[in-house]
């Protein structure tokens, strides 16, 4: 192999991958726009649910309106009680959100001490009415603490006295930051690895499938470059774009924070360490996959077919990343530093909270070794035959 040709390989390839709109657009356009449009779409979907929470629950009460729960209800600034001759088929056309039906007996049992019934009917498929339903339930139980008060007093006996235990809630992350930190280890992990995995393809399609479509890819392997030279070439083009593609990503992560700060907190920062170590494991992802990619290129006719036999890698990468996506960073099995995929979304999930293991870097570091290895012998296996290079 001649590193100055592999180099002059490069060159050309690189000029020629990002002067193809369709590789900047995919490659970079798009993992830039994804979070800000993400967040914004959840941002959107939040404030809807906020502004739920504030406005009053319409509800029909069912029951004799004279009762002090009635009146109670009535009265209350998040209840708004209608009325509709078929309460139930209003609940069903999300008219109302909720049915309270009041014992017949309620009056009487409420004077005689004793626990009186109250039903909340409600649809459980309507988000809007499953959001009623707590609600109301905080409602009434403070209704019901104050009938219990009543009580208490009535028997000499002081309220405070069934508060046995009074809980204080303190976390040990800095204030205002554990969020945001829940946040990063959710989406960033996932993110990073998909982005580091297949931002690639569309340069792998093109320098693999593409030259032997275009029919360059024999003018190419006539020239002084030795084979190994040029598939070296091309290699570290895709990793480059894979690279860039993680790096744009990002970039839309930084720029979905800015647009919605509520969505990841405030005074998150990563030490130059853990940044270091999700740097490199990225870089060790995308290696990987740039060769699996590479190599699925060249095997392919014509560019349709690569991007169908290339299209499987995103969905095998949404497998893991889903998987653990929930994985707390700081309770990780010790299997999963051995698995394929996970093993690297572990490692970063461990960084992102501050937890530096030099045994689990270490292993997944020999794994990634190990991946890159077999990844490129692949590659330059495909790339030696015959049958594959001239294959149409």
């Amino acid at each position: 192999m001649n590193i100055r040709y592999m180099l002059i390989v490069l060159r050309k390839e690189l000029k020629d991958t990002f002067r193809d709109k369709k590789t900047i657009f995919s490659s970079i356009i798009i993992p830039i726009m994804i979070f800000p449009i993400l967040v914004l779409a959840l941002g959107s979907g939040a404030s809807d649910m906020l502004e739920e929470e504030k406005r009053p629950i319409e509800v029909v009460i069912i029951g004799n309106e004279n009762t002090s729960i009635f009146k109670y209800l009535k009265k209350h600034e998040d209840i708004k009680v209608k009325s509709y001759t078929n309460p139930e088929k209003a609940l069903k056309d999300l008219k109302i959100k909720a049915i309270i039906k009041i014992d017949a007996n309620f009056k009487k049992t409420i004077n005689e001490n004793k626990t009186v019934n109250l039903d909340i009917i409600y649809d459980e498929s309507s988000q809007k009415s499953a959001m009623a339903k707590p609600r109301l339930e905080r409602i009434i139980n403070k209704y019901s603490n104050k009938i219990l008060e009543e009580r208490l007093k009535a028997l000499n006996i002081k309220p405070n006295i069934l508060n046995v235990v009074n809980i204080d809630t303190k976390s040990v992350t800095i204030k205002d930051n554990g969020f945001a930190l829940m946040m990063f280890s959710i989406l960033l992990p996932m993110l990073l690895t998909i982005w580091s995995a297949i931002g690639g393809i569309p340069a792998a399609t093109d320098l693999g499938a593409g030259e032997k479509e275009r029919k360059t890819l024999e003018a190419l392997l006539t020239t002084k470059a030795s084979r190994v030279s040029i598939l070296l070439g091309k290699y570290f083009t895709i990793v480059i774009a894979g690279i860039m593609g993680t790096l744009a990503s990002l970039l839309g992560f930084l720029i979905a924070s800015k647009l919605n700060p509520d969505f990841l907190g405030s005074g998150v920062s990563l030490p130059p360490s853990s940044i270091g170590v999700i740097a490199i494991f990225c870089v060790g992802l995308s290696l990987t996959f740039s060769g699996i990619e590479l190599a699925i290129s060249f095997y392919a006719r014509n560019f349709k077919e690569a991007q169908t036999y290339l299209t499987p890698l995103t969905i095998i990468l949404l497998i893991p990343a889903y998987l653990t996506m929930y994985l707390d960073g700081r309770a990780i099995p010790e299997i999963y530093f051995n698995i394929p995929i996970i093993n690297i979304i572990s490692i970063i999930k461990e960084v992102l909270v501050s937890i530096i293991n030099p045994l689990h870097i270490l292993i997944v570091l020999l794994w990634t070794i190990l991946y890159v290895s077999i990844s490129i012998f692949i590659t330059v296996r495909m790339f030696n035959k015959e049958s594959v290079i001239f294959r149409n």
